[in-house]
């Protein structure tokens, strides 16, 4: 894809500074950062239960692994509500009592 955009000068800056510490070129630079955007994006979707870890590993081309490490790297707990964690122990002892009756 290929896209062309005029970057406000602040922003221009942080990438040649960017560019000039790493010893990268600038088009580099650029691309991880619109990357590191995209992962903090959905990072923060992910945290307000707006997407799942499904989607975050479908959209960033990344395996379960690899999710678990960067929600890790940016300190994201599991986005489960308490009301939807109760009744998932109450569906799991309620299965449990059922397998035990039949056994």
């Amino acid at each position: 894809m290929s896209v062309t955009i005029d970057l406000p000068k602040n922003i221009d800056a942080v990438l040649h500074q960017r560019s000039r510490e790493e010893h990268i070129d600038t088009l580099s630079v650029l691309k991880q950062m619109i990357r590191e955007g995209a992962e903090l994006y959905l990072i923060n979707q992910y945290s307000n239960g707006k997407t799942s870890k499904d989607k975050l590993a479908e959209l960033l081309d990344l395996d379960m692994y690899e999710v678990n490490e960067l929600l890790e790297k940016y300190h994201v707990k599991a986005s489960i509500s308490y009301d939807r964690f109760t009744r998932g122990i109450k569906t799991a002892e309620e299965t449990a009592k059922s397998q035990k009756g039949r056994a």
